[in-house]
């Protein structure tokens, strides 16, 4: 390890650190500034480069700065990077003592978040989200002992919570028309207003199964009506998918591509984020707002629709971009009213009784 700092002519002072082969230099305005980047550059340098040797010195490397490392080398590159980043300044504010050492930090503490989190008065956490904080906390933890930093993850010895039952929530054509309403669009018509592209892409939600960034974030020749199928080039699962549309799909699709996209690349002209705040507003607007309704209700409600027009179940796979089939009964949720009614007209014995 080298470290070099002195003053140029010019009055500023420029500083040399090397580490291994790789070496970092910088103008500073003072000796103090350039003393603190030496000092920080050698850390970061020893942390990526050296972490045994790291391990070994008088660096010590707490929660806090393995959550910011995490982010900038892991999260950046993941295609949910952003919203992940986000959890992890959550994280930063709210884990007990993100100031320990990395390598003294308890699973006492993971606990009490849990406990603290899910039983607070305000927004208590459901057991989903603290579920998934725990499946990002743990792949930060095993990142930590890929780098020689930890030995092991304090997740793993940490009671997670139940669970939670799969969603069965149907949407009832009432809660439709109240929340076309509240957008304060006409179906058929060409939306004008963001509000009224919030509303068309919830429809072309509840008639293709996308998902809201799916449809929010498409680009014009990825529309192809002459072949009734929209192209999604990147997935949530990492592969390319086709969605084939019906004909009412399409005509959705088809009043999108009138919209006056301004200087917009894509289709619609709402961001994903605008677009979850605008349903919100709505959903309180139509009186709904206690009604447990999200927008991704309409992916479990196309889902359970489409089922019935589908005679092959691995074809819904295929549309909704499953790899799994047991997501088919996850989302497929079909009410009482609804078996009753394919009982019906499915049973021949009842033919021999008449």
């Amino acid at each position: 390890m080298y470290r070099s700092i002195y003053q140029t002519r010019n009055g500023k002072w420029r500083v040399e650190v090397k580490v291994d082969d790789v070496r970092k230099t910088k103008v500073c305005e003072n000796e103090t500034a350039a003393k603190n980047w030496a000092k920080e550059t050698e850390r970061n340098l020893i942390l990526n480069n050296q972490t045994l040797a790291a391990l070994r010195s008088d660096i010590i490397i707490t929660l806090s700065e393995a959550l910011n490392r995490y982010a900038i080398e892991v999260s950046n590159f993941k295609k949910t990077g952003k919203k992940e980043k986000q959890r992890i300044e959550y994280f930063k504010n709210t884990l007990p003592n993100v100031d320990w050492p990395l390598q003294k930090y308890k699973s006492e503490f993971l606990a009490e978040y849990r406990d603290s989190v899910m039983n607070r008065s305000i927004r208590p956490l459901k057991a989903s989200t603290v579920l998934r904080d725990f499946s990002t906390l743990s792949a930060i933890f095993e990142w930590c002992i890929e780098k020689k930093w930890i030995t092991n993850n304090p997740t793993h010895s940490v009671k997670k919570p139940s669970k939670p039952a799969h969603r069965e929530r149907r949407i009832e054509l009432i809660e439709v028309e109240k929340i076309l309403a509240a957008l304060k669009y006409v179906p058929g018509s060409v939306p004008q207003t963001k509000m009224q592209e919030v509303a068309l892409i919830w429809l072309i939600a509840l008639a293709t199964g996308m998902r809201s960034g799916e449809i929010v974030n498409r680009l014009p020749k990825q529309i192809l009506l002459s072949k009734r199928q929209v192209i999604l080039p990147d997935t949530k699962n990492g592969t390319s998918r086709k969605v084939p549309l019906d004909a009412f799909a399409a005509h959705l699709w088809s009043l999108a591509m009138k919209i006056d996209r301004k200087n917009s690349p894509k289709v619609f002209t709402v961001s994903d984020s605008s677009r979850d705040a605008l349903f919100r507003k709505a959903r309180k607007s139509a009186g709904l707002e206690d009604s447990d309704l999200t927008f991704h209700d309409s992916r479990h409600e196309a889902a359970s629709l489409m089922a019935k027009r589908l005679k092959n179940a691995l074809t819904l796979c295929k549309v909704f971009g499953w790899k799994d089939p047991k997501f088919a009964l996850v989302y497929y949720n079909p009410t009482n009213e609804e078996i009753v009614d394919e009982l019906d007209q499915s049973n021949g014995l009842s033919k021999l009784m008449v």
